[in-house]
């Protein structure tokens, strides 16, 4: 069985202006994750039904859509009995997620109820165009009525040729403009300072993508040995927000032209433990964290940023793959400098200011201090690339007296 769609490229630029066309950082404008994706309403059923063999309810359905960068399977009724397990994949079984009943693995929770009163919940995103649902197993119990699954709706990622058109129309969200951009263009993927920046390039393994409830984007990254992950206010603010949250580890080319990401790993968000407005942090766990243990973490520069020191800055912009934003040439084309160590933020000097390009998507990623390689800020948003609005990260200063309580008062 397959459910496939077609997107015709105008009708996703008008889906995407009508969704997402907030305006670009302004005093009086919070920024907000950039639009990655978009939602698609279903009525899908998978189970026994009268009369129907092993082999009828058992058989593969597909979700398509043709260029979906990834697809995310949303049920609103999950009820299976003993011994039958749901399968959600892609085609060539690269990445297979199951869940069963009082076991659902690892999954995101969505904030609505579902049909049965129930909490709703959505699959792990498959990435790629096609997502493949099967059931396995052979029931130890007697199929009931109550027993079946129901996807009631999708998301699809936007191909990348489109977020780009996306960027380029002002339509991502998230703050996204070309004024975070100062001059040319000068973030590359993560694997072109492999040999030039090797530690710059190994402080990039504990950065992840945040997928926000299938359809939004943002960067996070792990910070000391334990479960903790830090993203902005602005993009996670509530336990809701958290728990409907993926994080992709490793999602970057494996060449400097490459297109092709290495092994994804992805766990899901787990508990919102501290947020701010006005410094604009979130402090989380994930599930499954042994899984993205071999990650490592950053450690925090818990100091006053200084006027001219070299920074840099790892995340993921406008939904493409990891990149380091290492020079400048608003620098003299060298490396990033600090411009101000008591910029405006939401709040009177909270920031550190700096002309590293910065972009929608790059929202919660780590500003590395180059005499430490430890976390001295938290990027948030983007600027005019001049002194007075220049791009703005939180300084850990001001951050670490709310959250050292979950360190043990101890700095990583």
């Amino acid at each position: 069985m397959l459910i496939a769609n077609t997107v015709p490229r105008a009708l996703g630029l008008a889906l995407a202006a009508c969704l997402s066309a907030s305006p670009a950082f302004a005093d009086d404008t919070r920024p907000a994750p950039s639009t990655a994706g978009q939602t698609r309403a279903t009525d899908l059923r998978l189970g026994a039904h009268l009369g129907l063999s092993k082999s009828a309810w058992s058989a593969p359905v597909e979700i398509r859509t043709p260029d979906a960068a990834f697809i995310k399977v949303h049920f609103a009724q999950f009820d299976l009995p003993a011994g039958v397990v749901l399968e959600v994949s892609d085609p060539q079984r690269s990445e297979v997620y199951r869940y069963r009943q009082g076991d659902l693995g690892r999954h995101t929770v969505d904030a609505s109820l579902g049909e049965d009163g129930k909490t709703r919940f959505g699959a792990m995103s498959i990435a790629g165009n096609t997502a493949v649902l099967r059931l396995v197993g052979t029931p130890t119990e007697p199929w009931s009525p109550r027993h079946g699954v129901r996807v009631q709706r999708y998301d699809e990622g936007f191909p990348q040729e489109l977020m780009g058109e996306l960027s380029e129309a002002g339509l991502l969200g998230g703050g996204a403009s070309t004024k975070s951009i100062c001059g040319v263009k000068d973030s590359r993927p993560v694997a072109c300072y492999a040999s030039s920046d090797a530690t710059a390039v190994a402080r990039s393994k504990p950065v992840a993508l945040i997928l926000l409830n299938g359809t939004k984007w943002c960067t996070a990254w792990r910070v000391g040995a334990d479960n903790r992950i830090f993203t902005n206010n602005h993009c996670l603010d509530s336990a809701a927000d958290v728990a409907g949250s993926e994080f992709w580890f490793n999602y970057q080319a494996t060449t400097c032209a490459g297109t092709t990401s290495g092994a994804l790993t992805k766990v899901a968000g787990d508990k919102l433990l501290k947020t701010d407005q006005t410094l604009d942090y979130t402090l989380l766990t994930v599930k499954n964290f042994a899984n993205i243990s071999s990650f490592g973490y950053l450690s925090l520069d818990v100091r006053k940023p200084v006027v001219g020191e070299e920074i840099y800055i790892s995340g993921h912009p406008d939904t493409r793959m990891k990149e380091l934003s290492v020079v400048s040439d608003r620098d003299g084309g060298g490396r990033c400098k600090v411009i101000d160590a008591d910029a405006d933020g939401y709040g009177a000097d909270t920031d550190a200011g700096y002309y590293c390009d910065t972009e929608g998507g790059n929202s919660g990623s780590p500003v590395l201090a180059r005499s430490s390689h430890k976390v001295v800020a938290l990027h948030h948003f983007g600027g005019n690339c001049n002194a007075q609005a220049p791009n703005r990260g939180v300084k850990m200063q001001l951050i670490w007296p709310q959250v050292k309580s979950f360190f043990n008062n101890t700095v990583p």
